[in-house]
């Protein structure tokens, strides 16, 4: 690591763990895990090569927000092993008020800013538990909804974790007993629901939980934010139109809502599938515009084209 420019960066960074997809790197494309995060960059941890000088584009998936954060151009300052530094080099005006406010939120409610701030994600009271919880989806259900009443803040980070370590995958039973949990109860069991569902991002199997909470919460805007943005979070995919074709899959999986009976499911399923379209086509748009700007900028530098484009500590 590059000691020097740690010691060169002095705005606040709030500990985070976030998935993003890196764009440009030796490799192309592909994911990776923001660490800590400031208003002027970020730490990335990615199995992808990375070497210091190059730029990236980052689309990071913050929990909570219908589109991801982009950072049209970030500069890996360091490398060590898999994980980088970097600095944030061009970020259009809506992202940066995005940016800003995300990491102004999170000092406010006490994210810690140091690097090793995520600690043991699962408290040590918990231990021996994840056993015990895998054999019973109802007792999980149970203790998760009491622990996340306890701390609805840490909860995906901490009885949440446990939980997602317990159920790797999203069984039918664990699903179904979470969707009963909705069905019958209120606002808090609907919100644990939602926490607990951001471990299972891009897998379907939860499709039943996202209907029942569709379907009982059609007038509550959070919620359903919350639910399109589960929904829209693509998971694991590669290549230039990777995130079209996971959106693709994500709305052919919403076309059998629309064989659902209750009516508030239908016509969230309509107005998402075409929601949907519009996003599918912006994005095939924005791969192709970076395809051309990549063959033009490198038409200019085998031209001797000098961009004037350094990397900066941050």
């Amino acid at each position: 690591m590059n000691l020097n420019v740690e010691e060169q960066r002095t705005e606040p960074r709030v500990a985070v763990r976030f998935p993003a997809m890196m764009t440009g790197s030796v490799e192309s494309e592909g994911m990776g895990t923001v660490l800590n995060l400031s208003q002027n960059g970020c730490r990335l941890e990615s199995p992808l090569l990375m070497l210091p000088g190059i730029s990236v584009e980052l689309r990071i998936a913050v929990p909570g927000w219908e589109w991801a954060l982009t950072i049209d151009g970030a500069d890996v300052q360091w490398v060590d092993e898999n994980t980088a530094g970097l600095a944030f080099v061009r970020v259009r005006e809506t992202e940066r008020q995005r940016l800003n406010e995300l990491v102004t939120v999170r000092l406010a409610t006490g994210a810690d800013a140091g690097d090793d701030a995520q600690g043991e994600l699962v408290p040590f009271e918990f231990q021996g538990l994840e056993a015990v919880l895998t054999k019973d989806p109802e007792l999980a259900i149970k203790k998760g909804l009491a622990w996340f009443a306890q701390d609805q803040v840490g909860f995906r980070f901490r009885g949440g974790s446990l939980l997602a370590r317990a159920f790797p995958t999203c069984t039918s039973g664990f699903t179904t007993a979470l969707g009963e949990l909705v069905k019958t109860g209120g606002n808090r069991e609907a919100d644990f629901a939602l926490a607990l569902l951001q471990n299972y991002l891009g897998s379907t199997s939860i499709d039943d939980v996202l209907k029942e909470i569709v379907a009982h919460f059609p007038q509550d805007s959070r919620k359903m934010d919350e639910v399109r943005t589960i929904i829209n979070s693509p998971g694991a995919h590669s290549g230039e139109f990777g995130l079209a074709n996971a959106w693709r899959v994500k709305q052919e999986s919403l076309t059998r809502w629309l064989t659902d009976e209750r009516p508030a499911v239908t016509v969230f399923a309509e107005q998402h599938v075409a929601e949907l379209d519009r996003m599918i086509m912006a994005e095939r748009r924005r791969v192709e515009a970076e395809r051309e700007l990549r063959e033009r900028t490198r038409h200019e530098d085998e031209n001797g084209h000098d961009h004037g484009y350094r990397p900066k500590p941050f």
